[in-house]
C-alpha cells in the first residue's frame, strides 16, 4: 500500500495517546480528517483512539478520553495507520516508554503507516522504528535529542518510508494537510485549509518560525545572541558585532545555530525582521518604505523581494488582500 492511494480508499486510523498528551495537537490532526470527510460527501478517514491500558485517558488540559487497550490485536490489525500523540516535558527520557514497543512492532510488521506528533515521535524512536527514514520531533528537543546520537532533522514534518512526523503545535495541522493532499488531490487539501482558516498549504521546509522556535532549552549563549538581534531590527548588527557583545566566536555563533535551530544565524534574523515587517504591514498604517526602514532594509527592491520569497505575496497587494478580506 501506498501514501498516494486513489480516492475510493477508507484509512482506518489509530490515535495512540499517552497520559499528558495535548488535545490541541489532537484536534489538528482530526479536526481536518472529519472535514475532508464533509467535503467529500462520504467517510474516507475513520479514526479511533487507543492507549497503553485502555479506558479514559486525561490530556494536559484534564480533559479525558475513552480509549481501546493497545492489547486489542484485532482492532490493531485493522489499521492503515497508527500516529502517536504525547505531551510536553522537559526531559524527553522521562517519557513512560514500557509496554509501547511490541504493539508498534507489530504495526511496523504489518506494514501500518506510522506517525508521531511532537514528542510523541520520540516512542518511534526509542521503537526502532525511525531507522533509514527522515523524521523530526518537539522542537524543544531537537537540540538535546541530537547530542545524544539521535538523527532527526529540522524540517517541520516530514513524510517518507512509511512514516509521518511532525514538531508538534501547529506543525501537525501542516503535515495532515500535506497527507490530504498526497491522498485526494491539491484542491481537497486547500478547501480543508480554507475551512479551518489556515489558509496556506506549506511543505515540509517551510518555517513556522514564531511556533517553531522558542528559547525553551536554549543555552544562556543562545538566548543571548537572539536577544541581541531581536533588539536590533531597524538596524541589523553584523555577524562580527554580535560576536563581540555575546563574547562568543563567529564559529560558535554558527555552530549553536545550527544544533538548535537548524538554519543559520543570518536566515534567523532575516525571518525575525520580516516577521516584524509582516506585523507592520497589517497592524499600522506606515508606508511600505517606511515599513522597510523600521525592519532593517536599506534597499526597497530587496524588501520587496525578501518579503515575497517569504509570504508568497509583495507587501503592497498583501495589504490590499487582507483589506478586502476584512471589507468582504
Amino acid at each position: 500500500m501506498s501514501l498516494y492511494i486513489t480516492n475510493n480508499k477508507k484509512w482506518q486510523i489509530g490515535i495512540l495517546l499517552i497520559p499528558g498528551y495535548n488535545m490541541a495537537e489532537m484536534a489538528h490532526i482530526v479536526e481536518p480528517l472529519k472535514v475532508a470527510n464533509h467535503a467529500l460527501g462520504r467517510t474516507v478517514y475513520d479514526w479511533q483512539l487507543f492507549s497503553l491500558r485502555g479506558g479514559a485517558l486525561r490530556s494536559s488540559c484534564s480533559m479525558e478520553m475513552d480509549t481501546l487497550p493497545l492489547s486489542d490485536n484485532l482492532a490493531l490489525d485493522r489499521l492503515d495507520a497508527m500516529v502517536v500523540f504525547a505531551g510536553r516535558v522537559e526531559n524527553i527520557y522521562e517519557l513512560p516508554l514500557k509496554g509501547f514497543t511490541p504493539p508498534l512492532t507489530r504495526l511496523a510488521n504489518n506494514g501500518t503507516f506510522l506517525g508521531g506528533v511532537g514528542t510523541g515521535s520520540f516512542y518511534l524512536y526509542r521503537a526502532g522504528l525511525l531507522d533509514n527514514c527522515r523524521w523530526t520531533i518537539d522542537h524543544h528537543h531537537l537540540g538535546g535529542i541530537r547530542q545524544q546520537g539521535a538523527t532527526p532533522n529540522h524540517a517541520t514534518f516530514n513524510v517518507n518510508n512509511n512514516r509521518f512526523t511532525c514538531q508538534g503545535g501547529s506543525t501537525s495541522l501542516d503535515m495532515i494537510l500535506h497527507i490530504i493532499h498526497l491522498h485526494h488531490g491539491k484542491s481537497l487539501a486547500i478547501t480543508v485549509a480554507e475551512e479551518m482558516n489556515c489558509g496556506v498549504l506549506r511543505t515540509p521546509k517551510e518555517h513556522r518560525l514564531d511556533n517553531k522556535i522558542s528559547p525553551y532549552g536554549w543555552p544562556n549563549s543562545l538566548q543571548q545572541v537572539a536577544s541581541l538581534m531581536e533588539n536590533n531590527i531597524d538596524e541589523p548588527l553584523s555577524l562580527s558585532e554580535i560576536s563581540g557583545y555575546a563574547g562568543l566566536g563567529k564559529r560558535q555563533i554558527q555552530r549553536l545555530f545550527k544544533v538548535y535551530i537548524g538554519i543559520s544565524p543570518s536566515i534567523y534574523y532575516l525571518e525575525k525582521r520580516l516577521n516584524h515587517a509582516h506585523k507592520l504591514l497589517f497592524e499600522s498604517e506606515l508606508s511600505v518604505d517606511a515599513i522597510a526602514k523600521h525592519s532593517g532594509f536599506s534597499s526597497l527592491p530587496s524588501f520587496y523581494k525578501c518579503y515575497k520569497k517569504r509570504f508568497g505575496l509583495p507587501p503592497l497587494k498583501a495589504r490590499h488582500q487582507k483589506a478586502l478580506m476584512w471589507s468582504a
